[in-house]
């Protein structure tokens, strides 16, 4: 907790005695004030941790049942007759995965169909088998890995996305990713254009609208000598690779089951919006660790 009182008592230095006395015991407020920001910032800090623990053999069990690692358990379907017809009768020796699970999830989402996901990406996301989120606040890292399934376009079976985020504000300073070996005429990432004039001929690789641009490599410090433009580019370009990071770890992998069967209603800071915007926060039903979030970031604690 910061309290400056070489400064304050600096400061009072100029008053009268009455503003002065007036001041002190302002001062007195304000840090019994900062000493309970702190033990909230405590407090929550120790929400967040068993939250967090408490989460995490739930995540494991979805993610086992989504790849069919594992059969169903009977304490976990107690409830399952009134979800079938008279027809239908209980099977719980089925340990494959769930067909097409992820590109469903993915593709039902408006923000990422709309903004992030091409035309050329569905076969590929019907491919991924596997999406695991991790977050390492004392090393100010944020991440993603997706595993895949052999397919025709790369012969990665994982790709991973790692932010490093500033620790204060919490906004990236780096972002390293999987390189990516795409086969010959299947990059779905970039689409070659020629030009012609007089002299020769030009081609030039221009980036497409696909969720796979979120893996690159981009670091902050790189960008120094660069012209304001160019400098800002990159930055757009590193502040939409986050963004589609934050959403899908936040938003998508928490509750993957209401996006695969479409039910889910999208944060207001993501769906139809730019996903760049830094708007305020609408008043919402939260969860225990979106609020905990939230009121960290509504006092400067942006992780």
């Amino acid at each position: 907790m910061e309290f400056n009182y070489d400064q304050i008592k600096e400061k009072l230095n100029g008053y009268d005695l009455q503003t002065k006395i007036q001041l002190i015991a302002l001062a007195q407020c304000l840090y019994d004030r900062k000493n309970l920001d702190h033990q909230q910032d405590q407090e929550l800090d120790q929400m967040e941790a068993d939250y967090k623990k408490r989460v995490e053999p739930l995540i494991e069990a979805s993610n086992q049942i989504i790849s069919g690692q594992r059969l169903v358990k009977e304490e976990e379907v107690e409830d399952l007759k009134e979800y079938l017809n008279a027809q239908e009768q209980p099977i719980l020796d089925n340990q494959e995965p769930i067909e097409n699970y992820w590109s469903k999830v993915l593709l039902n989402s408006k923000t990422l169909k709309n903004e992030v996901i091409g035309d050329r990406d569905e076969p590929l996301l019907k491919a991924i088998k596997n999406i695991r989120g991790f977050e390492n606040k004392e090393q100010h890292k944020l991440g993603l890995i997706f595993q895949f399934k052999a397919n025709d376009y790369f012969p990665e079976e994982e790709l991973k996305v790692e932010f490093l985020l500033d620790d204060k504000q919490g906004e990236p300073l780096k972002v390293e990713s999987t390189k990516i070996n795409w086969k010959e005429g299947k990059n779905i990432s970039v689409k070659i254009v020629k030009k012609k004039n007089k002299q020769k001929k030009k081609v030039k690789e221009v980036e497409q609208k696909t969720l796979f641009q979120l893996f690159k490599n981009l670091d902050v410090k790189d960008w120094e000598k660069l012209e304001e433009d160019k400098k800002e580019e990159q930055q757009q370009k590193m502040d939409m690779c986050y963004d589609i990071c934050r959403l899908i770890y936040d938003e998508i992998l928490p509750y993957s089951l209401e996006y695969y069967l479409d039910v889910h209603v999208e944060d207001d800071d993501y769906e139809g919006e730019d996903m760049d915007d830094d708007d305020e926060d609408d008043d919402e039903e939260l969860t225990k660790e979106e609020a905990i979030k939230r009121m960290k970031e509504r006092r400067g604690f942006k992780k």
